[in-house]
């Protein structure tokens, strides 16, 4: 059994959500899993994690939320070891920067020495049914690169 953090940043309850769905996805995958907030996620800890699921909202014009922002330069003294991770979250296509904070945490744990086990993410506003399935695709590939 692999150990996998989900770790999440919500302002909405979007991404909230999605942390949860993707932590009771991957537990009745038999994994082991630890859900926390984001604001509560020492970036130092993840190379003790077999994976990392990050989920984030993006804020206003492409930035990263205010409670992301000491987790992310964090990570830049961080080796996560080849540690397997996926990047997931909401936005709104109705901003120029759309999912920018997906792309942001998706190329700061590539250059931390992550191992990205799928694509990222990005969900417009609250996920539907679409998105919860490329959600899990998503957890499936994470789970498959643990084998």
């Amino acid at each position: 059994m692999s150990k996998i953090l989900v770790t999440y940043t919500s302002m909405t309850g979007h991404n909230e959500d999605i942390a949860n769905h993707i932590a009771d996805y991957l537990k009745k995958n038999k994994q082991e899993v630890t859900l926390e907030q984001l604001v509560d996620t020492d970036a130092y800890d993840l190379p003790d994690y077999d994976a990392v699921v990050v989920a984030t909202y993006t804020y206003h014009d492409g930035d990263l939320p205010d409670e992301a922002e000491d987790f992310y330069e964090d990570l830049k003294d961080v080796d996560l070891k080849r540690t397997k991770f996926a990047v997931v979250g909401s936005s709104s296509k109705s901003h120029i920067h759309y999912g920018r904070a997906v792309d942001y945490f998706t190329m700061q744990l590539n250059s931390s020495n992550g191992d990205q086990a799928a694509d990222s993410v990005k969900v417009d506003q609250e996920a539907d049914e679409d998105d919860f399935k490329r959600i899990d695709q998503m957890a499936d590939y994470v789970i498959k690169s643990l084998q």
